[in-house]
């Protein structure tokens, strides 16, 4: 986890050819996968909540994973999906209680903050735009301060409308202006930079790793960062 705050970082005006920092005044962080290391939610979702609710439903455990993971199948990339609270009556569980026992999984991914602080430092105008819950984020945000490294958080159920839909993106004008043709949005969720992309959105990257200890991402339409760091050049990170 990259903790190092700006004053310890070199500072460098020049930025990665690969982007023209120069066009770019807006800078759409996700959170999740993107800021933060998805290894937590996989952990969360892929382990622990499918084991709380076949333990609730211990005289059927395999039937209740099955009719767990068919909801999320069901209402995957819609807000529903995103939830506390649709989770939280559908399982009868109490989500963020069980959070809290993974809390030391909730980490920075490497060069994030080296990342957002030297964006600010350079004029960018910095906005999370996350399809998590606000009680999520504001989980999150107690554990890191992450919103103290952004400008503005932005929770798609603030929007109603989650970042897969289009929707998402007509609305967003309306909490945050923001000039699509100068913006660049970094996010692990390929659907979202699609529909962002449609949106007139220019400059677009996606995240190779979401998870560090998990396997790569794939994209033929998207530009995949192996590390944040990739916003920057090499020199910048090195001194």
């Amino acid at each position: 986890m990259d903790i190092a705050s700006a004053s310890k970082n070199p500072v460098n005006p020049a930025f990665s050819a690969d982007l023209p920092w120069a066009e770019i005044d807006t800078v759409l962080f996700d959170m999740d996968g993107t800021l933060l290391d998805l290894h937590f939610d996989n952990r969360f979702w892929r382990e622990l909540i499918p084991a709380e609710y076949a333990l609730l439903h211990a005289h059927e455990p395999e039937l209740a994973r099955q009719r767990l993971f068919a909801e999320m199948d069901r209402i995957r990339g819609r807000l529903q999906w995103y939830c506390l609270d649709h989770w939280v009556r559908f399982t009868g569980l109490d989500l963020l209680a069980l959070k809290q026992r993974l809390v030391g999984h909730i980490a920075f991914r490497p060069h994030a903050l080296h990342v957002l602080d030297t964006l600010r430092l350079q004029g960018k105008r910095l906005v999370l735009v996350t399809n998590a819950h606000p009680e999520v984020l504001a989980f999150k945000h107690t554990h890191t301060g992450l919103g103290d490294h952004l400008h503005q958080l932005v929770s798609a159920h603030a929007l109603e409308c989650a970042k897969e839909e289009p929707c998402f993106w007509e609305r967003l004008q309306s909490v945050e202006r923001y000039h699509p043709g100068r913006t660049l949005l970094v996010d692990d969720n390929l659907v979202a930079l699609g529909t962002a992309r449609e949106a007139g959105v220019r400059h677009l990257r996606g995240i190779r790793y979401p998870d560090t200890r998990g396997p790569a991402m794939e994209s033929e339409d998207f530009d995949l960062l192996e590390s944040l760091a990739d916003l920057l050049p090499d020199r910048f990170l090195h001194g």
